[in-house]
C-alpha cells in the first residue's frame, strides 16, 4: 500500500525544506543542520513504517439486522500471525463511510487481543461496514502506511415497526401457513428470500444467497389463492419531505409486517427499487426491502401510478404517500375495480382527518403513529 503523511508529517516536511533553503541561501549552517534533522526524521519515520504487522483481522458486528435504534456492537480481532512481537497499530473501521479509528496496542508472538465499540443505529438504511484497514504508524505519527483487510459488509437497520391491527381482506384459505397443499395448480409463487429455520424444505435454500451471505437462505412462497395486501411506497421528493418519508417507510413497514402477521401474503411494491442490486446486495426480506429505501430521484406520478397498475389483482391495496394530489386520488380510486378495499395514507404537514367513498378510504396524518392510529380506527370501524 501507499505510504501516506499525515498532517504532522506535512508540516516537519515543508518546515525542513523551508528551513534548508533559507539556511542554504543565507548561508547559515545552523539553519542546513536543522532542515537536514527534519529531513532525517522523515527518513527514520519511513523504515519505521516499513515494518508490516503479519495480522490475521476479522470484523463481526451483531445482529446484523437491528430496528432504529437497538444496540448493535462490533468486534475487532486481531492475530499476529508472526513468532515476533508485533508492533502497535491502527485498525480503521468505517461505518456509513465514516472512519472509526481504534489503537491496537503491540501483539506478542502469535497473540491475539480484541476490540468492541459500538455501531450507530440512529438512522434507517443498509449501512455500509469497512472495508477496514490497518495503519501503521512511526512513533511520532508523521507517516501512516494502510492495508486492506477483508470486504465491505452491511448492517440492516430497520424502521420501526407500530402495532396495526389486520385489515379484512377476505377469508384466508390456509390458516396453518402460506404454502396450501390443496391450492389450485400455479398459485403458488415466489414472494421473498428468508433466513433458513430448522423445519424448512432443504430444496427451498437458495444457494446463489446462501454461498453470498454465510448462512442458509431459503426462497419463501405465497399462494396466491390467499388475499393478497399489495402495499405501496411512494417515494416521490415532492409530496414526501425527508421527515415525511421516514414516516411514511415506517408505516409501509408496519401495515406489511402486521399484515404477515396475521396470516395475509404481503406484495410491496416501492417506487424506483431496484430488486436486482437490492438481493445482490444480500437483502432478504420486506424490512431489509425498507432499510434500504431511498427518495426516487425524480418525481414521476405516472411512475407512480403505472407501478399500482402493474400490481397483482385482488385483495386489499395501500398506498402510502406524501400530500396527496387530488388528481392521483382520483386515478388511485379507479383500482377498486382490481381490489377492495383501496386505502390512501397520505403523510405531511397538513391537519390529520379522513374521507371515505365505496371501496376507498383516504387518510391524513402527519407521523407514523397518527397514521397507524388512523388505520387501526378505519379497520376497526370496519368491523363494527
Amino acid at each position: 500500500m501507499t505510504r501516506v503523511v499525515t498532517p504532522a508529517g506535512w508540516s516537519i516536511l515543508l518546515g525542513s525544506v523551508a528551513v534548508y533553503a533559507l539556511g542554504a541561501g543565507l548561508g547559515y549552517p545552523s539553519l542546513v543542520a536543522i532542515g537536514l534533522a527534519g529531513l532525517v526524521v522523515l527518513a527514520v519515520a519511513g523504515v519505521a513504517v516499513l515494518v508490516r504487522p503479519r495480522l490475521r483481522v476479522e470484523r463481526v458486528v451483531a445482529p446484523d439486522r437491528v430496528t432504529v435504534g437497538e444496540p448493535a456492537l462490533g468486534q475487532v480481532s486481531t492475530r499476529n500471525l508472526s513468532r515476533w512481537r508485533s508492533p502497535g497499530f491502527v485498525v480503521v473501521d468505517r461505518l456509513g463511510g465514516e472512519p472509526l479509528e481504534l489503537p491496537v496496542p503491540g501483539l506478542p508472538g502469535t497473540g491475539t487481543r480484541t476490540v468492541h465499540y459500538p455501531v450507530p443505529t440512529r438512522r434507517r438504511g443498509a449501512l455500509p461496514l469497512g472495508p477496514i484497514t490497518v495503519d501503521r504508524l512511526d512513533p511520532l505519527g508523521l507517516l501512516r502506511r494502510p492495508q486492506a483487510y477483508g470486504s465491505a459488509e452491511t448492517l440492516w437497520v430497520h424502521p420501526r415497526v407500530h402495532a396495526t391491527k389486520p385489515l379484512p381482506v377476505g377469508v384466508v384459505l390456509d390458516y396453518e401457513g402460506r404454502l396450501a397443499d390443496s391450492a389450485p395448480m400455479g398459485t403458488v409463487t415466489f414472494s421473498s428470500l428468508r433466513d433458513y429455520v430448522p423445519g424448512d424444505d432443504p430444496r427451498q435454500i437458495h444457494w446463489r444467497s446462501t454461498a453470498r451471505t454465510g448462512k442458509l437462505i431459503v426462497r419463501e412462497h405465497v399462494d396466491t389463492s390467499e388475499p393478497t395486501v399489495t402495499v405501496v411506497l411512494d417515494t416521490r421528493p415532492s409530496v414526501l419531505a425527508e421527515a415525511a418519508f421516514e414516516a411514511a417507510v415506517e408505516v409501509a413497514a408496519s401495515l406489511a409486517v402486521g399484515s404477515e402477521r396475521h396470516g395475509h401474503p404481503v406484495a410491496l411494491r416501492v417506487l424506483g427499487e431496484d430488486r436486482t442490486a437490492l438481493e445482490r446486495s444480500g437483502a432478504t426480506g420486506l424490512l431489509d426491502r425498507l432499510a434500504a429505501a431511498e427518495t426516487a430521484p425524480a418525481d414521476d406520478q405516472v411512475a407512480l401510478l403505472d407501478l399500482v397498475e402493474r400490481a397483482t389483482p385482488g385483495g386489499a391495496l395501500v398506498v402510502v404517500t406524501g400530500q396527496a394530489d387530488p388528481g392521483v386520488v382520483a386515478r388511485l380510486s379507479s383500482q377498486r375495480r382490481r381490489f377492495a378495499p383501496v386505502v390512501v395514507l397520505s403523510l405531511g404537514d397538513g391537519d390529520p382527518g379522513s374521507a371515505r367513498r365505496p371501496g376507498m378510504s383516504v387518510l391524513r396524518a402527519r407521523t407514523a403513529a397518527e397514521a397507524v392510529a388512523a388505520w387501526n380506527r378505519l379497520v376497526t370501524g370496519a368491523r363494527t
